[in-house]
């Protein structure tokens, strides 16, 4: 389980790295309260695992877009 949820945090922030939207999160969010009835608490840790890396990835994207800023 825990490789599993190191794979999510991984995914996540790679994704929100990727992405650079915060308009993307609105669906990966409404995605938890979904994976915690279909399948239990652990699915929904691993979505808030998700939305944590995938929030720590916008970051990610907007510290090295702004140190490449033309001045």
């Amino acid at each position: 389980m825990a490789v599993v949820a190191l794979l999510v945090l991984l995914l996540g922030s790679f994704a929100g790295l990727l992405l650079g939207s915060w308009r993307a999160i609105v669906p990966v969010a409404a995605a938890i309260p979904a994976g915690a009835l279909l399948g239990g608490p652990e699915a929904a840790a691993l979505g808030v695992l998700g939305v944590a890396g995938f929030v720590a990835g916008l970051h990610l994207h907007r510290v090295v877009a702004e140190q490449y800023v033309a001045r």
